[in-house]
């Protein structure tokens, strides 16, 4: 598994998707040629990418298609990815994570600070 694959497309995508949902299929193809052109420019092997995501394509249809923070009816896959992520991250459980992706979307910033808001108060309220 490459955390460092991940962790790149993720911060890729972050900075790079439009914020428009599209569906088209031209438009993913080249966003993730895009993806992939800048991995290899950074070293990251596309092997490493795909370790862990499996279609870089349907990941960013996906995205493309809940850019509004909904999650999709059907193929909950790639948000089973995100709730491990997160709760790997943060140090949460996954079904928290789950919630926390229900609640607030898939933005990752979003994700994470509520994460690390909802770890602190269960800190809190584990001192009292």
């Amino acid at each position: 598994m490459s955390t460092r694959g991940i962790n790149f497309f993720d911060k890729w995508m972050a900075q790079h998707l439009p914020d428009a949902m599209t569906d088209d299929p031209a438009a993913i193809n080249d966003l993730t040629d895009q993806v992939m052109e800048a991995a290899e420019r950074e070293g990251i092997e596309v092997s490493e990418i795909y370790e862990e995501v499996g279609s870089v394509f349907e990941v960013i249809a996906a995205a493309m298609q809940h850019r509004d923070g909904s999650l999709p009816e059907a193929d909950l896959t790639e948000f089973d990815l995100l709730a491990g992520r997160l709760a790997h991250e943060v140090n949460i459980s996954k079904e928290q994570a789950r919630d926390l992706i229900g609640r607030f979307g898939t933005d990752w910033e979003t994700l994470l600070n509520e994460a690390h808001f909802l770890k602190e108060l269960e800190g809190r309220l584990g001192q009292e």
